[in-house]
Formats: structure tokens, C-alpha cells, sequence
């Protein structure tokens, strides 16, 4: 009896032993394979980083559109989308976008990413986007770029464009005026807004000093003039345009005054209204203190501007005019009671001036149209487009009159096409007076 128990205690006590060593194998086994995952676990790795249009999910894998790193301002986003691997445990990632001013302008919240504590993963995957066509994005055309943050560290980044198409109608010119690296420090500009008018047959020019203002900015941060050097005009008199171009036989003006011979530039924009002489079919710009039906004797004849410009000594002359002269305005009243617009045929010959360049908002029986939408005249707005870079043909960063004038002009897509789309089928074509079409006027 004695014996038989004795063996069972030794059988029982080699049963625990033997359990007592299996677990601690296991525990043993165990960490040594947990220590081991740890410590050869690569360090996350960046396998894919991509930009795209679009994104959609096909059998639970994401799916880009239209790979790219070239947006317009018309595309609905820019998406951007990285691929991971190797990731252990969970972690954080952030995105972060820029601007071209490099400027911060949004970043993400912190996502999870990767599996659960103590868990690996072979691949993981993120992606974020921001709305272009419509938003503010839209008008900060130029280089971006986008960093991907990966526990409060910057992975990866990544650099596109935002480009603006070249016929934007919603564009706005008013607050992206680029900046060049022009200087043109003995330059000249006269610059007019005529939106208010004395005469009670006279509507307004809604958009007349909007125009004016923003001309300005552009005459100084994109053509490089000295403020200095701008002469710059709101609902001007008869007597004092004359003041300002000189009178017949007279062309000693405040504007002469300003000019270095043969170093100053010379730049004159006006908005306003323009009528024709019912007796002599010419045209003249329209004062704010002038009698429609005595234009003649009280307006400022387009003809003396023309030929008192062309005495003076500047080097290079340049106008724009934002008016018709047809006698018919924008909102559909008649400047001259004593005919018809469609019966007027004005003069719109050209003085031969060798050095100047003329862009007119329309032809001579055409009326000047508004965008209404942007508080612009519609000439003067795809004149701002123009000069801001849209106008650029050939990409290489040189803007010549002749390219104004075929992106201002152009029938499909330029003012042509957005007079008759927005004023009922009404004309307007933008005219070009120049024998040095090719010269550059703004240059990037």
C-alpha cells in the first residue's frame, strides 16, 4: 500500500513539473515571438503618394480619376491620396494645405490610421481633398502644395498648380492683381471714372469708378508706375480734361507737364459715356457737366485727345477706352434725342500715330456692355484677364497688344460672345488701332 502510494506521489508530482515547464515554454515562446515582431517591424513607409480629379470606391479599394498635378480654377477638386506600409499599432495622420503665397490654408483634423494596439498591418491607406471651382481656392491660381503629417511629423509633401482658364467669367480681377517685376518709374498714367453726370438725360455709368479704382492697381503693382506719376480723375468737367490733354492749337496739358522726353511712357484710360456730333458724326467723350445735344460745343473731342498725344514727347503711348460713341448707353436710353443709334455712323478714323497703341471697348454704332456680376465694364474686365496673365499665348511670360486684343476679342469666349450672351444678342467687338501690335505691354 505504502509503495503504491509513493509511486502515485511521484507520478503526481512529475505531472506538475511537466505542466509547470510546458507554461512557462509557452510564456517564454510567446514574449520572445511579441519582442520579436516588435523589434523587426519596419518603420512605416510612403508606397504611393498621388494627386487626382476624382476618386471614387471599386470592391472596397480607392479608385483615382484623372492622375495630375495640373488643376484649373473650373476643376471641383484637387484630391490627394497616400498609401502605407508596414504600420504597427495605430497612429495619426494630419494633412496640411498652402497656398501660393505659402500661406496655410486649411488643415485636417488628426485620423487614425493603421490597426489596433499590438496589431500589424502590410498596407493603409488615406486620403483628403478641397473644393476648387467655386470656392477660395479658385482665386488663388499659381504653385500649391500639400504635406502629409504622421504623428505631428511631416512625412511627405507634394507640390501642383491651380491654373486659371483663360475665359473665367466669374474670375475675380478686383483682389488677384498679379505682381510683376516691371519698373517703369518716369511712366505717366491718366486714369478716369465718369459714373456721375449733371444733365438729367444722362444716366449714370454704374460701374464707371470701379473700373478706375481697380485700373489703378493694376497700372501700379502689374505695369510698375509710380503712384507718384498717376493722374487719377472722378466725374471730370469739360474744363478739366482740357486742363489735363490741352486744348486746340494747345497741346501743353498737365499730362505734358509730367513727361520726361523720350523716357516716360504714357498710359490714359477712360469709363464713361462717349457720344457722337449729330452735325459732323465725331466723336467726343462726355464730360459730367455736358449737354448731349451740344456735345460738340461741350464735349471733349476724341480727335483733339488723338492729336494733342501725338505732340508729346513720350516714348510710348498707350490708350484704353471703356465708352461707345454711338449716342446709345447700356441700359438702352439714347444720349441724343434727335436720332436714332442705328442711323448714326460715326467716324472712327484713326490720326497716324507712330508710337501709340489704341484699345477701344467697341466699334463706332456698337454700344459698350456691362458685367454686371463683377461691377464691370465688360471690356475693361477681359482687359484686367488680359494683362493679369490670361492673355500670355505662347506661355512665354511677354503680353503684346496683339494678344490683348485676340483674347479680348475672341468670339467664342471673349467679349463677342458675353455681350450677346448677357444683353440679349447685342453687339460688341472690341477694335485694336496700333502699328505696333507686337510690342510687349506687360511682361511677367
Amino acid at each position: 500500500m505504502k509503495t503504491h502510494f509513493s509511486k502515485w506521489k511521484r507520478a503526481l508530482s512529475m505531472s506538475f513539473h511537466l505542466v509547470l515547464f510546458s507554461v512557462c515554454l509557452i510564456f517564454i515562446l510567446s514574449a520572445c515571438s511579441s519582442n520579436q515582431n516588435v523589434k523587426n517591424t519596419p518603420a512605416s513607409r510612403v508606397v504611393e503618394f498621388s494627386l487626382a480629379k476624382g476618386i471614387k470606391e471599386v470592391n472596397n479599394q480607392d479608385v483615382l480619376l484623372t492622375l495630375t498635378d495640373e488643376f484649373t480654377t473650373k476643376d471641383n477638386a484637387a484630391i490627394i491620396h497616400v498609401k502605407l506600409a508596414d504600420i504597427y499599432g495605430p497612429h495619426k495622420a494630419q494633412w496640411k494645405w498652402y497656398n501660393p503665397d505659402g500661406n496655410l490654408y486649411y488643415k485636417t483634423k488628426k485620423y487614425n490610421i493603421g490597426p489596433s494596439k499590438g496589431y500589424f498591418v502590410d498596407e493603409a491607406s488615406s486620403w483628403h481633398k478641397i473644393s476648387i471651382n467655386g470656392e477660395k481656392a479658385a482665386l488663388h491660381p499659381g504653385q500649391w502644395s500639400v504635406e502629409l503629417y504622421f504623428d505631428d511629423k511631416m512625412l511627405i509633401s507634394r507640390q501642383f498648380n491651380i491654373k486659371r482658364t483663360r475665359y473665367d467669367i466669374t474670375y475675380d480681377v478686383d483682389n488677384n492683381i498679379p505682381q510683376t517685376y516691371m519698373e517703369n518709374p518716369d511712366a505717366v498714367a491718366i486714369i478716369i471714372g465718369n459714373r456721375n453726370y449733371k444733365h438729367k438725360d444722362i444716366p449714370s455709368v454704374d460701374y464707371a469708378h470701379h473700373d478706375a479704382d481697380i485700373i489703378k492697381q493694376y497700372v501700379i503693382n502689374t505695369l510698375g508706375y509710380r503712384q507718384s506719376n498717376i493722374i487719377f480723375e472722378k466725374d471730370v468737367s469739360k474744363s478739366r480734361l482740357e486742363a489735363l490733354f490741352g486744348i486746340v492749337g494747345n497741346h501743353k496739358g498737365e499730362l505734358y507737364d509730367f513727361i520726361k522726353p523720350n523716357r516716360s511712357d504714357v498710359f490714359v484710360y477712360y469709363s464713361g459715356h462717349g457720344a457722337p456730333d449729330l452735325g459732323n458724326m465725331k466723336r467726343y467723350i462726355v464730360p459730367s457737366d455736358c449737354d448731349p445735344e451740344r456735345v460738340a460745343l461741350n464735349g471733349y473731342s476724341l480727335d483733339l485727345l488723338y492729336e494733342n498725344l501725338s505732340k508729346l514727347e513720350a516714348r510710348k503711348i498707350t490708350v484704353v477706352i471703356e465708352a461707345c460713341f454711338s449716342g446709345a448707353t447700356n441700359s438702352g436710353l439714347n444720349l441724343t434725342k434727335s436720332a436714332s443709334p442705328a442711323l448714326i455712323k460715326v467716324d472712327t478714323s484713326m490720326p497716324f500715330m507712330a508710337n501709340t497703341s489704341v484699345l477701344a471697348s467697341s466699334e463706332g454704332n456698337q454700344v459698350s456692355s456691362w458685367h454686371d456680376e463683377m461691377k464691370h465694364g465688360l471690356f475693361t474686365y477681359f482687359f484686367l484677364m488680359a494683362i493679369g496673365g490670361a492673355a500670355d499665348l505662347d506661355m512665354n511670360k511677354e503680353i503684346t497688344f496683339q494678344e490683348i486684343h485676340a483674347y479680348v476679342s475672341d468670339r467664342s469666349e471673349g467679349v463677342p460672345y458675353w455681350a450677346k450672351r448677357f444683353h440679349g444678342g447685342r453687339t460688341q467687338t472690341p477694335m485694336l488701332y496700333s502699328n505696333q501690335k507686337e510690342d510687349v505691354f506687360v511682361a511677367y
